[in-house]
């Protein structure tokens, strides 16, 4: 039995009941603040992220700026566009984010086989890394001005392997005949003396830049987390009223990326989620985005305050469900 295929079925199975927390009304009004009421978003509206077509606004930046000086839209487990409603993060493919200006996606990947299947964390998202490459490595070949930022995350429990998860990585860069000629293409490279940090754009276009979020021993490049990034990661929330503490660490992450150091790539999500507890109140990914019935959600504070806010640097911006609006504010400020 295909065991990634089994435990997908399995949480797919809990749908049902996922929907019925997400549009209970009382529990949802019963979690909010008076500073919170106002917001009558609907959960299960669509981002409209097709709107947005910016598919190569790089362009028009120099070759001396460095990927971690810039604002580069971005989407939380990437992949998650059919999954259940508890790993549901986005509504639109990979293609279409990244047509739209995404630039920063977090691609994480079950180690099942001697393979990469596509998860979010128990559940598999009907897709394998091959997928992944190909759409990323058509989009820059037809738009050689971009680069894209990939995290990529070792998710949920490796089974039934050969070899290690960098020798597998390593496989689809030198042997699978789908995707080797492509990473060997567009896989950006650190060159001799590398230092750690992210490349300057000149170097990096047309390329795919990994950030390492996986175990290895002789893997070359930035590693997720490492002293090149600050990361404000806190997704974990106990019910709907605590929407307010994440959007303050947010809030707070967007000063420090304001202010800091220009190597540093600042790593901002705003994506969060509740606890098993918290979901009986539909505290899950999309409530907690795009709020609920007396809850404003994250993406409409982030859009104020963006829009509210002058230009400066935001690093990479990681949304569940970002709309085509927030992808363009984001763009624009990378531009005086």
């Amino acid at each position: 039995m295909n065991f990634s295929v089994h435990r997908r079925g399995f949480a797919r199975a809990l749908v049902g009941l996922a929907l019925a927390t997400v549009v209970l009304p009382a529990p949802l009004a019963s979690a909010t603040t008076g500073s919170d009421a106002g917001s009558t978003s609907g959960s299960l509206e669509s981002s409209g992220l097709a709107d947005a077509v910016h598919p190569d606004w790089m362009a028009g930046l120099p070759d001396g700026a460095g990927l971690a000086e810039l604002s580069l839209p971005g989407t939380h487990d990437t992949m998650a566009s059919g999954a259940s409603v508890f790993a549901l993060t986005q509504d639109a493919d990979l293609t279409t984010q990244l047509r739209a200006g995404v630039r920063a996606v977090d691609i994480r990947t079950r180690h099942f086989r001697d393979t990469f299947p596509i998860h979010h964390g128990i559940e598999y998202l009907n897709a394998d890394f091959t997928d992944v490459v190909v759409a990323l490595t058509d989009f820059l070949r037809a738009n050689p001005s971009e680069a894209i930022v990939m995290r990529l995350k070792e998710e949920y429990t490796p089974a039934e392997n050969t070899r290690s998860y960098e020798e597998t990585l390593n496989w689809y860069i030198d042997q699978n005949p789908e995707t080797s000629s492509r990473l060997r293409e567009h896989l950006w490279r650190p060159p001799a003396g590398y230092d750690g940090g992210l490349p300057r754009l000149g170097e990096a276009r047309g390329k795919l830049v990994v950030l390492r979020n996986f175990d290895a021993v002789a893997w070359p490049g930035p590693r997720f987390g490492d002293a090149s990034m600050a990361i404000q990661d806190t997704y974990e929330l106990t019910g709907l009223a605590d929407i307010g503490r994440k959007w303050d660490l947010i809030r707070a992450q967007f000063e420090r990326s304001r202010t800091g150091s220009s190597d540093i790539l600042f790593v901002n999500h705003l994506s969060a989620t509740g606890n098993p507890a918290a979901m009986v109140t539909g505290t899950v990914p999309v409530t907690v985005a795009r709020g609920a019935p007396g809850v404003v959600g994250i993406l409409p504070r982030t859009q104020e305050y963006l829009e509210a806010g002058g230009r400066g640097r935001l690093g990479a911006v990681m949304a569940d469900f970002p709309t085509a609006e927030l992808v363009t504010e984001i763009i624009a400020h990378n531009f005086p």
